[in-house]
């Protein structure tokens, strides 16, 4: 057995810094009186755990001229008790040391006495005591408990809850939770789950609707911890049935019935709960001459029945608000209301429908128009007609009919924009009225360019006020003069005879001003009517509820062209496209991981304000588990000055509503490779597109700020990710030149050297002296020379230019150039864009 007394010095430089501060005078050593020493400790007791530490301060003190080397030892130490000196520091007569004592956890409990030794050559030892006390370490444990011993579910129920309390003494170790003696149909679920690292978790038990009803006492909440015996708690379950009952509803509560007349009808939808049993219909508080029939009279086997109310040809007219259906079965009474109008009964006679003008009607681009529809009655009929138009009409061509009218004519209003196609499109409009036929009259609608002359136009119809030019100019070529244009209905024409020419145009804001140049090939300015703004965004608002996601999640959920980002619950998308549309979803899993998820619903055509249903990204019949793959770039780095993201997209639809982007997620890109998340191969239409956008930002490259980035469209994104993303080069260093003026005029090249951006060149730049004037050019890949700059407007040919405009001649600006490479076409394999911008100040 080892040693009980152990004995720590210090090594190498500890002992002689020790015999350093101990050492004689230069007088020398009185060796005929030695000296003495003592020694003490402080504290001189301490207490701990089984597995703790104390600490005490050793101080030996010199007499008698004494100042030789000392050393420290400690004895009498338990088994598991060690200790360590530590720290020695000599201060003339005075030397200490701390001493560590450790305490193993096998350590026994008990009193001990440790002696702490000093020693010195020539003189007598001395020593002091130390008294320990060891404790016994609590043991680990913990409690369990129910908030509810006792719960009564009914059938088909889940609620209410318990919760499952952990008492915890000395222990922090996880806990697994199981419910035992479940009745048959009764299912059991942890709010967290199991295992359980906190102090409860809520216990949720499902029953089935066909669990055996009863009382079941000897359910057993078991926990389960290693090392520790397990813990118990008893819970008490009773399966009640629901108490039996039913309630109305009416498919339609209001009807309009005419004097004479049966129609239309309703149905009364019977909910019921615990309860299969026959319910007599009737109807309370009919008016005079009407009766109710339901069919089937008492239903039992079925959960409806069909009301007709009768309305004899004397019956009063007006509106009844009073009216109830009521329902008498073993569980009660119940009653749900009924509105009932009665109107005049069928006219006598005829009608016939005509225009002025007859057949047709003439409306220039951006122009509107009034017909009047004629109705000829006869017979002696004076009812109210209906009007509706049918007809499939080009974008930006509106009609307006007013309805009903007991008058002899109505109009109808036609309005254009500026962009709507030129054409014929035939219209219909019809004329109902209860009792009679539908009378019917032809239009051809015929949409023409408004006068002027010229190849080139340009449309600013279909802008609001704040978007519309305020003024316009055109260059012939690539040197000629500016000349300004007048519009018509803010519709312009102009002609570029050259193979080249340029636009330029002012909008004003509140407080700012925009003036747009744009250089383009004549091909490109006369290919079609060149419209600045698309008519305001209009379609259908659609609800729906989105679940299966925690609510701390992101989700995004597309449809038609609109998006929503929503907690679980309910959600509204509205300016949804008409038609047929794909909903799309995208749950993103929190941490990174790899286990995201996707909802794919196809064709859905709801009504406006109706639903698109639940979107449950968990047990939803279109959720899926998203494709995670690894991608990477070449080209760049993110992570280090530039700042890199990704951004995922998804491309679904066909005929009118194809190529709807629906976004799925961003994410930052650190290094060169990344993942990608998209739709399986499996879960694709041939029409399906992903669209992977990568850009990245570096403010701090040679004092500018540059960007690029590229745009790709894909149907296999496992494919497509099997080789790296390309990012473009970064622009190089430019200085653009002042060409001074009236305003602040600049000038900067084009010639990039960047493979790829052969598409599209842009400059812009903004006042900063004094806010709000920007000068906005672009320059197409065929009209492309080594510049691009600010022409000198105080020169138009027709004026018109305020200076004021553009940012002032001594004024500071920002800058920023950008190059743009287009291949393909949208949705598409293959298709890509590039991009890659710098900017700075001048």
């Amino acid at each position: 057995m080892p040693s009980r007394t152990t004995t720590f010095r210090r090594l190498g430089l500890a002992l002689l810094g020790a015999l350093v501060f101990a050492a004689c005078s230069s007088g020398g050593t009185d060796n005929t009186n030695p000296g003495t020493i003592t020694l003490s400790v402080n504290p001189s007791s301490g207490s701990a755990q089984q597995g703790g530490q104390l600490i005490t301060t050793a101080t030996l003190t010199r007499g008698g001229g004494f100042s030789g080397t000392v050393n420290f030892s400690v004895t009498g130490a338990p088994t598991g008790v060690t200790a360590v000196v530590s720290n020695i520091v000599a201060s003339g007569t005075i030397t200490t040391a701390t001493i560590t004592v450790s305490i193993a956890a096998t350590t026994a409990p008990g009193s001990y006495t440790v002696v702490v030794h000093g020693t010195g050559s020539g003189v007598t030892e001395a020593t002091a005591t130390y008294a320990l006390t060891v404790t016994a370490a609590p043991v680990p444990a913990y409690a369990l408990s129910l908030s509810a011993p006792a719960l009564t579910i009914l059938q088909g129920a889940a609620t209410p809850t318990t919760t499952v309390n952990l008492a915890r003494d000395n222990f922090t170790g996880n806990v697994t939770l199981t419910v035992e003696n479940l009745p048959t149909g009764v299912t059991a679920a942890f709010v967290p789950a199991n295992p359980i690292s906190g102090n409860s978790s809520v216990l949720t038990l499902t029953v089935a609707a066909a669990a055996p009803a009863g009382t079941f006492a000897n359910l057993v909440v078991r926990g389960v911890a290693s090392g520790l015996a397990d813990r118990t708690a008893s819970l008490s379950l009773t399966i009640a049935a629901p108490t039996p009952s039913f309630s109305l509803s009416l498919t339609n509560a209001a009807l309009t019935i005419p004097q004479g007349s049966s129609a239309p009808t309703t149905s009364v939808i019977i909910a019921r709960t615990n309860f299969p049993g026959d319910v007599t219909l009737s109807v309370l508080n009919l008016p005079t001459g009407v009766t109710a029939s339901f069919a089937p009279p008492n239903p039992q086997a079925t959960n409806g029945s069909v009301l007709t109310l009768t309305v004899v040809p004397g019956a009063p007219t007006g509106t009844f608000t009073n009216l109830s259906v009521q329902g008498v079965g073993t569980p009660g009474t119940v009653a749900t209301p009924l509105t009932l109008t009665i109107s005049p009964g069928v006219p006598a006679g005829n009608f016939t429908l005509t225009t002025t003008p007859p057949t047709s009607v003439t409306v220039t681009q951006g122009a509107n128009v009034d017909i009047v529809v004629n109705i000829v009655r006869t017979g002696g009929n004076t009812s109210s007609i209906a009007l509706t138009t049918t007809g499939t009409l080009p974008a930006g061509l509106g009609l307006t009919l007013p309805s009903p009218t007991v008058a002899g004519t109505s109009t109808l209003s036609i309005t254009t924009t500026g962009s709507t196609p030129v054409g014929s499109y035939p219209i219909v409009i019809h004329g109902n009225t209860a009792g009679l036929g539908e009378q019917l009259a032809s239009l051809t609608i015929n949409v023409v360019a408004p006068s002027g002359t010229g190849n080139v136009t340009v449309s600013f119809a279909s802008c609001a006020v704040a978007d519309k030019a305020v003024w316009l100019a055109f260059q012939d070529g690539t040197a000629g003069p500016w000349t300004r244009a007048t519009p018509v209905a803010d519709v312009y024409h102009f002609t570029i005879n050259q193979s080249k020419g340029g636009l330029a145009y002012v909008v004003l804001g509140s407080g700012t001003s925009t003036v747009n140049v744009q250089y383009g090939t004549q091909a490109e300015l006369t290919a079609g009517p060149l419209s600045f703004c698309a008519p305001a965004p209009t379609g259908k608002t659609l609800n729906g509820t989105a679940a299966g996601y925690p609510s701390f999640q992101v989700t995004m959920i597309s449809f038609g062209g609109a998006t929503a980002v929503p907690p679980p619950g309910p959600f509204q998308l509205t300016d949804v496209r008409n038609g047929p549309n794909d909903l799309v979803g995208f749950w993103l899993l929190p941490g990174g991981g790899t286990s995201h998820r996707m909802f794919l619903g196809r064709g859905l055509n709801p009504a406006n304000g109706g639903s698109l249903g639940t979107v449950d990204f968990t047990n939803g019949a279109g959720s899926f588990a998203a494709l995670s793959t690894v991608g990477s770039i070449s080209g760049g780095s993110g992570g280090g000055a530039e700042h890199i993201i990704n951004t995922m997209s998804y491309y679904t639809g066909t005929g009118a509503n194809a190529c709807v982007a629906a976004p799925l997620y961003t994410t930052l890109i650190v290094g060169t490779s990344f993942r990608a998340f998209g739709a399986p191969a499996a879960n694709q239409l041939a029409t399906d597109f992903h669209n992977i956008s990568i850009f990245g930002t570096d403010l701090a490259t040679s004092g500018a700020t540059t960007s690029r980035g590229l745009s790709e469209d894909f149907h296999d994104l496992a494919a497509q990710v099997a080789t790296p993303f390309v990012l473009p080069p970064t622009l190089a260093p430019m200085t653009p030149t002042d060409l001074g003026g009236p305003y602040k005029r600049l000038q900067v090249a084009t010639t990039f050297g960047v493979t790829g951006l052969n598409s599209s060149t842009s400059f812009l730049y903004s006042d900063t002296t004094v806010p709000g004037a920007t000068v906005f050019l672009t320059m197409s890949f065929g009209y492309f020379g080594a510049l691009i700059g600010t022409p000198d407007f105080s020169t138009t040919i027709g004026g018109g230019f305020q200076n004021s405009w553009a940012p002032g001649s001594g004024d500071a600006v920002s800058w920023s150039q950008n190059g743009t490479g287009v291949t393909g076409t949208s949705c598409s394999d293959g298709h890509k864009v590039l991009t890659s911008a710098r900017g700075g100040t001048a």
